[in-house]
């Protein structure tokens, strides 16, 4: 009888570590959040859990990227850019390939290029860099964005808008996506909602704090276990 009770309190030690590691896990997904609040184009994160969670702890836990649309901020930078749809810009690696990003704060380099505040080049629809053939020294009144992404630069030589190229809009699996509307001189700010967010927050608390208290007791249980052992040997 005594061995089994070891096991059995070694059993619940062990559901109760797992469990507040599995909590803390949860509140690193909302602490995440909350510190990326300010970070334009960031999609939250919500923790779920799949099955087993009392067997498997933090490995039975998975995370849901949130697509709806965050707050669109007018900036006046004409080469700011918001998807006002679900989607990504696509900004080409060092190693060839493509990273997504909701963040359209672009600029123009010394060569023409578009490119994202990391220095990454944005690719058109096409799958190649957006390049403007000249410089435009007033983005403002030179450089036009339409809804569907189509960068429109003026030139000067004859009076006329040229297309440039029509930046490329793909889906979480990097295929082309559908409707698109692109808002030009706006900053979509990221979609977190920091009362949701600290109101998740509060019951994970008390769940590990509940948890950090049965370890306790069943800690004691199994010190006085062990030591009502020794005696009797």
């Amino acid at each position: 009888m005594e061995l089994q009770g070891y096991v059995y309190a070694n059993d619940g030690m062990t559901i109760s570590i797992k469990a507040m590691h599995t909590q803390m896990s949860m509140l690193n997904v909302h602490t995440d959040n909350i510190a990326s609040y300010g970070v334009p184009g960031y999609q939250k994160k919500s923790p779920v859990i799949t099955s087993f969670a009392e067997i498997l702890g933090p490995n039975s836990l998975d995370e849901a990227t949130s697509t709806e649309i965050g707050r669109l901020r007018r900036s006046g930078n004409p080469l700011d850019i918001a998807l006002n749809t679900p989607g990504y810009f696509q900004k080409l690696n060092a190693y060839g390939g493509v990273d997504l990003t909701r963040d359209g704060r672009f600029h123009v380099d010394k060569d023409g290029y578009l490119k994202a505040l990391d220095g990454k080049r944005i690719l058109s629809a096409a799958g190649l860099p957006v390049r403007f053939p000249m410089i435009p020294d007033d983005l403002e009144k030179k450089v036009k964005i339409n809804p569907n992404g189509e960068v429109q630069l003026y030139d000067t030589r004859n009076g006329n808008l040229i297309s440039v190229a029509t930046i490329g809009v793909a889906n979480e699996q990097g295929a082309a996506a559908g409707e698109v509307d692109m808002k030009q001189g706006y900053v979509e700010d990221s979609n977190v909602m920091l009362q949701d967010e600290y109101m998740a927050i509060m019951p994970l608390r008390r769940e590990f704090e509940a948890n950090r208290q049965m370890f306790i007791v069943q800690n004691d249980n199994l010190s006085r276990m062990i030591q009502e052992l020794g005696r009797t040997q």
